[in-house]
């Protein structure tokens, strides 16, 4: 069945894009692809008529839905699927004059062959590769067999199309010279075409924000994104500026749109807990590149907050055969950093964690077998300015830790990842 409804999405986008003929803009990477469209999305909504994927349907049934008009998937509803279809024969009947001109799509690939099955129907305009990563290692083995899939998003571009790289990641950069598009860069630790310099957090009017300048073709702009942390929210933002600079959207423009810009839910968000501490809510998903990264910004506004700094975090997952060892790292990691005050960990794997920290003698790690036991306790050694990162794969929901110490639980629906009924069930 899944099979036959796979065919008939896949029919029915052909035929929408083929009348439409939006122009294609789609993202993947093993990190930071959700972040990279939201920014995007953001800067070119302020152009021209966008639509973006919704939520998680980055497959081969969602992507079809976004190019329909669904930002969620209407599961075993039969009726949903007919208002679907219903959809799809009038978009193609009459003319939708409000059809977006710009589609911009998150391509996820969890097992061999995900890419591949899209860009074998979707024409594409601009793509974007945002980091190769770790993750999914139970179904495709190795980090080379990431990027195997992953770079599949480009076999398709044409001579007039854009590929834009992360070029601060070695196997990303690495393609520069292999395809026959177009080619972009963004970085922050290497020069590139769009290139971040000068990275501040800083605090003003009890407001953090990141603070930085971008750098193309000669030309230098400030930019300033509040309540948007670390290196992930830059990078994503670089990608959104690449993609604004291509359409026509000057350095300027981008710096005046960066006040406005919302980093995603979940994704290194900075929310207000109890007895005035920070949570550093990065609780969406979760792999070692993405943890590492969020316990560096965990340690870097230790020199603006100078209360505790606390780690919770719940499992990484889908790693297969390496999960341990990765574990671990996690541990070595932390224990390289030495700005970490505690540790707090749940979940059958990050018990790694737990176990390497305790035989390298770091006194404050915490393993809990469940998250009641785990909030108690850290709400019991929260203070005035503790600073709290909690991270977590989908699966491990820590989304209900930051829940349990936010300063106003009430606006979690508005806060939070996974805040719908199905997801609260």
């Amino acid at each position: 069945m899944k099979n036959i409804l796979k065919y008939i999405l896949k029919i029915f986008s052909k035929l929408i894009l083929k009348k439409y003929k939006p122009e294609i803009i789609a993202i993947t990477g093993s990190v930071g692809k959700t972040s990279s469209k939201e920014a995007i999305g953001q800067i070119l909504s302020k152009k021209f008529r966008v639509r973006r994927t919704g939520g998680n349907l980055n497959n081969e049934i969602g992507v079809p839905l976004t190019i329909i008009g669904f930002n969620e998937s209407p599961n075993t509803s039969i009726f949903g699927w007919l208002k679907v279809f219903w959809r799809a024969i009038y978009l193609l009947i009459f003319k939708y004059k409000k059809y977006p001109s710009k589609l911009i799509i998150e391509m996820g690939a969890d097992h061999p062959g995900d890419i591949e099955y899209l860009v074998n129907f979707i024409n594409i305009d601009v793509a974007v590769l945002t980091k190769i990563s770790q993750v999914h290692l139970e179904f495709f083995k190795s980090i080379d067999g990431v990027l195997n899939e992953k770079k599949k998003i480009f076999s398709k571009l044409t001579k007039n199309s854009y590929a834009v790289l992360n070029n601060d990641d070695e196997k990303v950069a690495s393609l520069k010279n292999q395809l026959n598009s177009r080619v972009m860069t963004y970085g922050i630790k290497n020069e590139s075409d769009v290139w971040a310099t000068d990275l501040q957090i800083v605090k003003k009017d009890d407001v953090l924000r990141t603070n930085f300048k971008i750098r193309y073709a000669g030309n230098i702009v400030p930019v300033f994104i509040p309540d948007s942390l670390g290196l992930a929210q830059v990078y994503a933002f670089l990608s959104a500026a690449t993609i604004g600079l291509i359409y026509g959207i000057n350095l300027v423009e981008i710096s005046i749109f960066a006040k406005d810009y919302i980093s995603p839910y979940g994704r290194t968000r900075l929310i207000r807990g109890i007895k005035d501490s920070y949570i550093i809510d990065d609780t969406y998903n979760s792999n070692p590149e993405a943890t590492k990264l969020a316990l560096d910004l965990l340690c870097d506004m230790k020199n603006i907050i100078h209360g505790k700094t606390i780690a919770v975090l719940g499992d990484m997952l889908e790693l297969g055969s390496e999960s341990i060892v990765l574990h671990r790292e996690i541990g070595q990691h932390i224990l390289e950093k030495k700005d970490i005050d505690y540790v707090l960990m749940i979940g059958e794997n990050s018990k790694h964690i737990h176990t390497y920290l305790e035989d390298n003698n770091f006194s404050n790690s915490y393993y809990f077998d469940n998250k009641e036991k785990l909030i108690e306790y850290l709400k019991s050694i929260l203070a005035k300015d503790s600073l709290i990162l909690v991270k977590g794969s989908q699966g491990a929901r820590m989304e209900f830790v930051v829940k349990a110490i936010m300063k106003s639980p009430g606006l979690a629906s508005k806060l939070l990842v996974r805040q719908g009924k199905e997801w609260i069930k």
